[in-house]
């Protein structure tokens, strides 16, 4: 019986989730966000068991019953010894409940939180045993926190350069990016709209759909990627070293700051470019396409967080 427990809360948090997974490579148990698909296939390959959990808050609504149906759910969890939490208000009632009945709690604070915290992880924080940051700049963050380095997955491919521009912008997409990026006349490019509407995109020598459950190869066949202030980001240079470009969503209300996310392309060595409707025009980023640059070198830092998570474990 698996005695670890990892909270995988949806996107990026998901990701996280099955970065751990691979690295410590014995199947444990899971929390997801009741009927997302993509999760449970994400995580099945890794898994003894997968929780459902409510998730009562999401980015533009609320619902008291949702919430109420988490609380309960998660208090049925049973204990485990060691419990991951990727952030997420959708990871605050499983591992609350788990630290109640003795579990260690341990939490990932987010890859683009420089000067500021998550809020879920803040709360989660006040009782966890560590928070796994991923850089040197975050340790001001949390009295608990242990720097492991950049939490990323195994890499699935070589790194090869196909001539193409990734454009991708996480599962809400980045409509004003979008429309810059088809303003500049580039011949060849890959882009992932997410909910965004991929249709208007459609042009000869592009490759434009909503989602593909691979976006990793997308990247390992990239020359450069556009991207936002994601998790694909940290991914496209850390796993693959690609020149990247980040351009600032400031729709994404809840998440980092325009300053935390400045900060992170400093530390990745992207190129940082502010919310596209403050663009005076297209020549700064038409500039990097033609001309990128090389970003900074990493250790991937997930075994190192593995090692932590077993030896509590044991």
């Amino acid at each position: 019986m698996a005695d670890i427990l990892i909270i995988a809360s949806g996107g990026g948090h998901t990701g996280f989730a099955r970065a751990v997974a691979q690295y410590l490579e014995q199947r444990v148990d899971f929390v997801i966000p009741k009927g997302d698909e993509k999760s449970r296939k994400i995580l099945s390959p890794y898994a003894e068991r997968i929780y459902e959990v409510e998730k009562g808050i999401e980015p533009n609504s609320f619902s008291a019953l949702k919430l109420l149906k988490s609380l309960v759910s998660s208090s049925r969890i049973r204990k485990y010894k060691v419990v991951v939490a990727t952030g997420s208000n959708h990871s605050l009632f499983p591992s609350f409940f788990q630290f109640l009945k003795g579990a260690k709690v341990f939490a990932i604070e987010s890859q683009d939180r420089i000067v500021t915290r998550g809020k879920a992880v803040s709360v989660i924080s006040k009782y966890s045993r560590a928070v796994f940051l991923h850089w040197e700049e975050q340790k001001g963050l949390y009295k608990n926190g242990l720097v492991v380095g950049p939490i990323v997955e195994k890499s699935k491919y070589e790194s090869r350069d196909e001539g193409y521009v990734l454009v991708t912008a996480g599962t809400e997409g980045f409509l004003r990016l979008f429309d810059k990026v088809a303003e500049l006349g580039v011949k060849n490019v890959v882009m992932q709209t997410g909910k965004v509407d991929p249709s208007k995109y459609k042009r000869e020598g592009w490759k434009v759909f909503s989602f593909d459950p691979d976006l990793e190869r997308y990247i390992a066949n990239a020359s450069l990627v556009v991207t936002h202030q994601g998790k694909t980001a940290m991914e496209a240079v850390v796993m693959y070293g690609k020149p990247t470009a980040i351009v600032y969503n400031s729709s994404l209300v809840k998440a980092a700051t325009q300053k935390d996310v400045e900060l992170y392309a400093k530390i990745l060595g992207a190129k940082f470019f502010p919310d596209p409707v403050f663009w005076r025009s297209n020549k700064d980023l038409l500039e990097f396409l033609e001309r990128p640059t090389k970003p900074n070198s990493f250790t991937p830092g997930t075994g190192k967080l593995a090692k932590v998570v077993l030896s509590e474990a044991s």
